[in-house]
């Protein structure tokens, strides 16, 4: 460890930005100390149209058109607000070339093991974004990369890009198309954190589970299509795909292959609140047809500006869920006798959003309680997360933000040994704006994972720390409306 120590300190006075804090400006110039950019990747991070306003799920009035372009008609209560400070201007048409550098040590690289061992890194962070805005059409595109490599034996060099693409599309007076994709590739288990850490959206994969040493290849997307009757009054159908694959991996986890659909009725009742009621249907398949699950639900909710600092959102309904297992009762060198089980269950399914954005500082938080995938557990889990963000402006050139989330999966599938994973994940991040294109950075992560019965992971508890510093360039131009 000695001979690689010294290089490493040496890289640490040169380098520095967040794996990600690419993703998180939308703004046609580099991210400035006074931007009111969260700091914190996945915070905000998506440049999808429907995230670029001011979170709230009130349908606009009339056309849903404005001098900046089309206004998102609908927003999935399970989405949070996005953490921005008040008034924090959004630019409309752009496009912006990035590069960051980063040194990153991790207190244990392993996973479930009870041989930990630290690792550090170099992490180079190219990226590009995309974003015109027309009176009826607004489309986004970007793509981040973090080429991550050490002179470890027990690391290879990994590329591990991500992207994320869509349109938000006025149709007529009354219709709106909004599309969305969202692609990663990584053997990183932060980034996962850094890209996921927002509450699920609709049919998003579940943020609260980390595979290290594997490789996650995942892919998540959403079609809603809004039929605004009047000013007070909309229709919203939706379809949504996910997948997620482990790849380069010799532990036991679980691909997973979601399709689902979606139909709400939303009313308008001032300017202030807003509510509906809405149906949605997920079905999951788990490793290839080891574990098959349909859940349906019915979905009231609500949202409400308490004034113009401050928002509050909540959802409940009752869940049912259809599920049929193989489960390995006995396993030889010539095969495995396999028992097929079958259940339902019903369920109550909640959750809530608050946000409140000053000149200064803004704050989110979220919870929610709902069925969702398992990842490292087989098949679906009941899932109880809970998560909150907090950014502060220090002074034109000194941004402050952290993030935490802690999610508790308990699986379903399995009723003899029941399999169960909760996590605990943080991040604080401290910026420095050092012209207005370059910007450093210090940043501390955190994982805790414990789990109980789940195959191939030795002992009970995987905890580590990684402690990074960044080196962040951007080049920006705008686009003109």
């Amino acid at each position: 460890m000695k001979p690689y120590f010294r290089p490493f300190l040496i890289m640490l006075v040169v380098l520095s930005a967040s794996l990600v804090w690419s993703q998180t400006s939308t703004s046609d110039a580099p991210p400035s100390g006074s931007s009111g950019s969260s700091g914190i990747p996945g915070w905000g991070q998506a440049a999808n149209p429907a995230q670029q306003s001011s979170g709230s799920s009130q349908p606009s009035s009339g056309s849903g058109q404005s001098s900046d372009g089309p206004q998102p008609a609908f927003t999935y209560p399970e989405e949070r607000p996005k953490l921005a400070l008040l008034d924090e201007v959004t630019a409309h048409s752009f496009v912006t070339l990035g590069m960051g550098a980063s040194a990153a040590w991790d207190s244990n690289a392993g996973s479930f093991s009870y041989q930990p061992y630290s690792l550090g890194y170099l992490i180079l962070n190219p990226s590009i974004q995309l974003r015109q805005t027309r009176p009826t059409f607004t489309w986004y595109a970007g793509a981040f990369g973090a080429l991550t490599t050490s002179n470890s034996s027990r690391y290879y060099s990994t590329a591990n890009p991500s992207a994320s693409a869509g349109f938000l599309w006025q149709l007529n007076n009354h219709w709106q198309l909004n599309v969305n994709d969202n692609y990663l590739y990584t053997s990183d288990p932060f980034r996962q954190y850094l890209v996921y850490s927002s509450a699920p959206t609709y049919n998003q994969p579940n943020p609260t589970v980390y595979t290290p040493l594997a490789t996650v290849q995942s892919n998540y997307g959403t079609v809603t299509l809004t039929y605004q009757i009047n000013a007070r009054d909309s229709i919203v159908f939706g379809g949504s795909e996910s997948f997620r694959r482990y790849l380069h991996t010799t532990s036991t986890v679980y691909d997973l292959t979601t399709y689902g659909g979606y139909a709400a009725y939303q009313h308008l009742f001032s300017a202030r609140l807003s509510a509906g009621a809405a149906y949605s249907f997920n079905s999951l398949d788990s490793s290839h047809g080891q574990s098959r699950s349909g859940v349906n639900m019915i979905q009231a909710y609500m949202t409400y500006q308490l004034g113009r600092h401050m928002s509050v959102g909540g959802w409940i309904g009752p869940e049912y869920t259809t599920t049929k297992n193989l489960i390995p009762i006995l396993c030889t060198p010539y095969g495995c006798f396999i028992e097929e089980k079958h259940f339902n269950s019903w369920d109550t399914a909640f959750g809530g959003n608050f946000s409140w954005r000053g000149e200064q500082n803004a704050f989110i938080g979220s919870f929610l309680k709902s069925v969702s995938d398992g990842g490292l557990v087989l098949g679906v889990v009941q899932l109880y997360q809970v998560n909150a963000g907090y950014i502060r402006q220090l002074n034109p050139r000194w941004n402050l933000a952290v993030g935490v989330q802690y999610g508790n999966n308990t699986g379903t599938s399995t009723k003899a040994h029941v399999q169960h994973l909760d996590s605990l994940t943080a991040n604080l991040n401290l910026t420095r704006q050092l012209t207005p294109s370059l910007s450093a950075g210090v940043q501390y992560l955190y994982i805790n994972e414990n789990q109980k019965n789940i195959i191939g992971a030795a002992a009970p508890h995987w905890t580590d720390n990684r402690f990074q510093i960044s080196l962040q360039y951007y080049w920006g131009h705008s686009l003109g409306r």
